[in-house]
C-alpha cells in the first residue's frame, strides 16, 4: 500500500453582504496617519498630520457651511490626504483672496472632509474632528478671530453640562 498523504479539509466558506471570510483587515497606520470618515462611513480616508491638533476657524463662511461657531482643521500638504473610499463631491465659491475654493464634501451625509484652496495650491485644508482621535486632539489656535461670536469664550464660564450655572 502506497503511502498516503493526509487529505485537506474542505473550507466552507460563507459569503455575506458580498464580504468574503469577514470585514476586510485593518491596515496598520504609519507614524501620525490618522483615519477618517464622513457620518454616514461612505468617505473614508486616511491623513497624515505633523502634530495632531486643531486650529479653529471662525470665518463666515465656515459657520455657514458648518452650522456652528466655528470649524476645526488643519492645513496639510496634499499628498497628506489618501481617500480610500467613495469619491467626494465638490462645491466652489469665491474665497475673501477672489480665487476659488473647492469643498469637498460626502454626496450623501454632506460632511465637509477637505478644501482646496487656489490660493494655496500645494496645501489642502482637512476637517481634523472627523479624524479617529479628533476630539481628544487639542485645538492650539485659531483664524478669523474676528469673526469669533460674542459667546463662544463664555461657553465654559457660564454652562455646566448644558444648563446655564446658578449664581
Amino acid at each position: 500500500m502506497a503511502n498516503k498523504l493526509p487529505r485537506e479539509d474542505s473550507v466552507v466558506v460563507d459569503i455575506k453582504d458580498g464580504i468574503l471570510f469577514g470585514p476586510t483587515a485593518k491596515r496598520p497606520l504609519g507614524e501620525n496617519e490618522y483615519l477618517g470618515s464622513c457620518h454616514c462611513n461612505s468617505v473614508t480616508w486616511i491623513a497624515k498630520l505633523d502634530v495632531a491638533e486643531h486650529v479653529l476657524c471662525h470665518c463666515r463662511t465656515c459657520q455657514q457651511l458648518g452650522g456652528g461657531p466655528y470649524s476645526c482643521n488643519q492645513i496639510v500638504p496634499k499628498e497628506a490626504l489618501k481617500i480610500l473610499t467613495g469619491s467626494p463631491k465638490v462645491y466652489t465659491y469665491t474665497g475673501a483672496s477672489g480665487k476659488p475654493v473647492q469643498c469637498f464634501y460626502c454626496g450623501n451625509c454632506t460632511s465637509h472632509i477637505y478644501h482646496y484652496q487656489a490660493v494655496m495650491p500645494d496645501k489642502i485644508i482637512i476637517r481634523t474632528l472627523l479624524l479617529n482621535g479628533g476630539p481628544e486632539m487639542p485645538a492650539t489656535g485659531e483664524i478669523f478671530g474676528e469673526g469669533r461670536l460674542n459667546w463662544v469664550r463664555e461657553l465654559q464660564e457660564n454652562l455646566t453640562n448644558g444648563t446655564k450655572k446658578s449664581k
